[in-house]
């Protein structure tokens, strides 16, 4: 469900800034990591490091 979109804008640098708002949103803090993977479909979804590895390591799909 999306709940409260916001635009951002890639940097010049390829760097992406999200408010900490969204951050909120989705569960996550600033300076967490997360792993980003890209779908067949275009989409970039950042996953929390730790539940992407606790996927890999079960054998589930990112």
């Amino acid at each position: 469900m999306i709940q409260d979109p916001q635009e951002v804008a890639i940097q010049e640098d390829g760097t992406l800034h999200l408010p900490v708002s969204l951050l909120a949103q989705a569960g996550l803090t600033p300076g967490e990591k997360v792993m980003v993977v890209s779908t067949e479909d275009g989409k970039v979804v950042p996953r929390r490091l730790a539940d992407a590895v606790d996927d890999l390591l079960s054998g589930r799909p990112l």
